[in-house]
């Protein structure tokens, strides 16, 4: 119970959160437009990669770092896309291609580029300062989570808001969302449905890139194969259970990032509770969530199809 009562755990939550906040968002404004993109984790693998490779050949300038990333993530949201959307691929597949490709990808390119086994870091990196938020950082235990962290997870913070806004407010999110509920109405209505899917996938390519750049420019300082280890599909697993709802979805990423928080805290107490008990908790109501989402769902047809023949037989008598 102490743990819980510590703010650096909570202050854990919200930095070990960040990139999950980040993929998940952009995987949101797929899910909201009828894609099944599970490539996220191969997008945030290519921006920690392309971060990696943009601060070391641009003097250790970070925030160049992360508009590489951006950019390397946009990149393979198209390859995505492109097969996705344009040539009318299996989305699971596809998206199991582009993780597979990126994998591999940077795998060869650490050792082509720079003869590195495993990880490089950079010989120069200028790191970003954690910002003070002045009068929040001196409210007891609240201050401590709230102040003292890196400019991405204040903007991924920000960014929840701004997708619910862009979803619920603007024509670009009705697009969105009509193109997700129903693509011949929408086309209908004047709506380009592919058009849209490459916009939302673009984005997500954006943002996923900047998810992994903050893990290897801000949380280690350098590339390692593989050093996503599966916050893509964590992220993915976060839109599914929270229904594809901003809100919803950014309360489970923060839920993830607790559990992480909990089990490192666990692991560095010694604690004889086992930390991947811990970090296994919110998957397992994932899958309760799910269970009990398809449950729900399934009777709720039942009782609208038991509606209709009572309305069915009442015309005919």
């Amino acid at each position: 119970m102490d743990i819980f009562l510590n703010p650096g755990t909570w202050a854990a939550m919200l930095r070990i959160a960040t990139p999950l906040l980040l993929a998940a968002m952009g995987g949101l404004m797929c899910q909201r437009a009828g894609v099944f993109n599970i490539a996220l984790e191969g997008f945030m693998l290519i921006g920690a990669f392309a971060g990696t490779v943009a601060v070391h050949f641009l003097f250790g300038n970070v925030w160049l770092g992360f508009l590489g990333a951006m950019i390397a993530g946009v990149a393979a949201s198209l390859l995505f896309a492109l097969a996705a959307v344009k040539f009318r691929a299996n989305q699971i597949i596809a998206g199991i291609a582009v993780n597979m490709l990126c994998l591999g990808l940077t795998s060869y390119l650490i050792r082509a580029m720079f003869g590195a086994q495993g990880a490089f870091r950079p010989q120069t990196m200028n790191r970003l300062s954690t910002i003070t938020l002045p009068g929040i950082d001196q409210i007891p235990f609240l201050g401590p989570i709230i102040s003292g962290h890196s400019i991405v997870t204040y903007v991924a913070l920000v960014l929840v808001v701004v997708i619910w806004f862009i979803i619920h407010k603007t024509s670009f999110g009705l697009n969105v969302c009509s193109v997700g509920e129903s693509e011949d109405a929408a086309r209908t209505a004047g709506v380009k449905p592919d058009r849209v899917r490459w916009n939302v996938i673009a984005i997500s390519g954006a943002l996923c890139g900047l998810a992994g750049s903050y893990i290897s420019l801000i949380t280690v300082s350098q590339f390692s194969e593989n050093m996503v280890q599966g916050r893509g599909f964590t992220a993915f697993t976060a839109v599914v259970f929270g229904n594809a709802s901003v809100g919803a979805t950014g309360l489970v990423s923060l839920l993830f990032g607790l559990a992480d928080a909990v089990g490192l805290r666990l692991e560095i107490l010694g604690s004889a509770v086992p930390p991947a008990i811990v970090q296994m908790f919110p998957y397992a109501l994932a899958l309760v969530a799910l269970a009990a989402s398809s449950y729900i769902g399934k009777l709720r047809r039942q009782g609208r199809i038991g509606r209709q023949e009572r309305f069915k037989r009442g015309k005919s008598i």
